[in-house]
């Protein structure tokens, strides 16, 4: 019994450092441009933004203890790191904007991508080569993140987008991409992001 109890917890152990290799919080990279690069990506509003000083998030007394809430944190591109049953799923709506979905629920706008990050190295005079994510349309026909100045959200100065065919904003600056900065632990960023 002793060697199964061993076993299973060598497992877990070994989870629990591949959830954590994988959850990350983002920032803009734009090497060079002082008011872009580094600032923190933030969810709210079922959007993406520069400029919230935190995350929106909402956890029910039912759920207590709640997660300690540090930024927002996202599971390999692809979900947000959240306790919630069903969890949280990141996709591009048609116009290009970041968005995720609601909690308790998989509705995704139709017409909306989902995947497309790619990880990339970029290169800079300004600095050393970084890892971030960008994204492209599975056709390869467009593709980039983009930050654009936003009307729909007081707090924030700009809203993350991803270049899709859609994509009509103007103003915007292109990003170098979302630079992850990955979690040494696997907690989750929130019970969920609102």
């Amino acid at each position: 019994m002793s060697l199964l109890r061993s076993i299973l917890a060598l497992a877990t152990t070994s989870l629990s450092l591949v959830a954590a290799a994988n959850v990350f919080t983002l920032t803009a990279s734009l090497p060079g441009n002082k008011t872009f690069d580094g600032q923190v990506v933030n969810a709210a509003g079922e959007a993406f933004y520069l400029g919230l000083e935190a995350p929106a998030t909402y956890c029910p007394v039912q759920a207590e203890p709640c997660p300690n809430v540090t930024g927002t944190i996202v599971s390999g591109m692809t979900a947000l790191w959240v306790e919630v049953p069903g969890g949280q799923e990141i996709y591009v709506a048609p116009a290009g904007n970041l968005g995720f979905t609601q909690a308790h629920s998989a509705y995704v706008p139709p017409g909306s991508y989902i995947g497309g990050f790619t990880n990339i190295t970029t290169l800079s005079d300004c600095g050393p080569a970084i890892s971030v994510f960008n994204w492209e349309a599975a056709n390869f026909t467009t593709g980039g993140i983009w930050a654009c100045p936003t009307a729909t959200n007081a707090t924030a100065t700009y809203q993350i987008f991803a270049k899709t065919v859609a994509f009509n904003h103007t103003n915007c600056v292109e990003l170098a991409g979302l630079q992850p900065h990955y979690q040494s632990t696997n907690a989750f960023g929130a019970w969920e992001y609102i």
